[in-house]
């Protein structure tokens, strides 16, 4: 069953209780490790436990399956709908591939070559074929700055005739430009919770959803905070507010006193003030100013799943180059001979003429 902690859901606020739930369980399913078709609480259920109408739940259920991140099945009731560990591309091509390899280590190994002559001769073999052309990748940012920083970190598990540009979601609502250069790439990155909707943007776009999670430096700055700390945890959206909570406490379970506010709450000055320790989500970024000198203040920043990048992303930009490769073949073996002819007479021609 799908866990809810109900103590993260501040019915004194003014932030209506569903933008809450839906910010708590849309977070939750679209970064936490939640295996595709694990059963949500029925609506009944969930209302019970956080006191609040079925209605309102119900409510947040049809827009959480909206977003594509629950899917409704008759008579049962409500499952995630999205699997953090699934695999894209042949995978019995991969299969294939693994084999061919162990093969040729068997080979190596009865004909006394070590793994590094081997490894060598590999590489060596490789820069000899036919270059691969890139491919063209667009991810979709919230936030520049930490945009930035995503792509940086997605770059090292491409290859190096790949080209990745950054585009900004408020820009791809308006920019005509920004949308075009999604329907031009070979596949478009964006957060697992704004696919659907840049798929309403663009929906020719080839578009691949990544996993993140709290970053490593996050974790650490977190777990390394004084348990007699007075927390302020500042989101810079009022739906995720709910989630404040819960995140700090499941990287630094030793603090009690975290309160959560959102960074235009008309009161956050005072509650700065009172608090000694501040972490803000990613955009809050103005929170810093108001904090008090010398005290912890930092950014909860997320970061692209690892496993994501090596088990989704790379294998799925296999698979595009190789069908990238393959109708390029295709183009070269349709070419009239004729014409193939004309290029190589021109090509000594232009040999001659240089040596002339």
């Amino acid at each position: 069953m799908f866990p809810v902690d109900a103590s993260a859901i501040d019915k004194s606020l003014p932030v209506p209780v569903g933008t809450q739930l839906y910010g708590l369980l849309s977070y939750y399913l679209s970064h936490s490790d939640v295996p595709y078709g694990t059963k949500l609480q029925s609506v009944r259920q969930l209302a019970a436990e956080l006191r609040i109408a079925p209605m309102t739940v119900s409510q947040v259920y049809q827009q959480l399956r909206d977003a594509g991140l629950i899917e409704m099945r008759r008579g049962k009731g409500a499952y995630s709908a999205r699997d953090p560990h699934r695999r894209l591309g042949d995978e019995g091509a991969m299969a294939s591939l693994r084999e061919e390899i162990g093969k040729v280590l068997d080979s190596a190994d009865r004909l006394g070559i070590p793994p590094s002559t081997l490894a060598t001769m590999i590489t060596a073999q490789a820069q000899l074929r036919k270059p691969r052309s890139g491919l063209t990748i667009v991810f979709v940012g919230i936030f520049e700055a930490a945009a930035r920083d995503y792509v940086a970190e997605i770059r090292p598990v491409l290859e190096p005739g790949d080209q990745i540009n950054l585009v900004m979601l408020d820009q791809l609502k308006t920019s005509p430009e920004a949308q075009m250069a999604l329907r031009r790439a070979d596949v478009v990155l964006t957060f697992v919770h704004r696919e659907v909707e840049v798929r309403k943007i663009v929906p020719e776009a080839n578009i691949l959803a990544i996993r993140f999670i709290p970053s490593t430096h996050t974790r650490q700055a977190l777990a390394g905070l004084s348990p007699k700390s007075r927390v302020a945890a500042i989101t810079y959206f009022q739906d995720y507010i709910a989630i404040m909570k819960p995140s700090v406490r499941e990287f630094a379970p030793h603090v009690s006193d975290i309160t959560a506010a959102w960074a235009s709450a008309p009161d956050l000055a005072d509650l700065l003030e009172r608090c000694d320790a501040v972490i803000y989500a990613t955009g809050a970024d103005d929170v810093r100013r108001l904090a008090r000198p010398g005290i912890p203040c930092f950014e909860f920043r997320h970061a692209p799943d690892p496993d994501a990048l090596e088990n989704l992303l790379v294998p799925y930009l296999a698979h595009l180059r190789r069908a990238k490769a393959a109708k390029a073949d295709a183009v070269e073996t349709t070419v009239p001979q004729s014409s193939k002819m004309q290029r190589r007479r021109n090509s000594r021609e232009a040999a001659f003429q240089s040596r002339g």
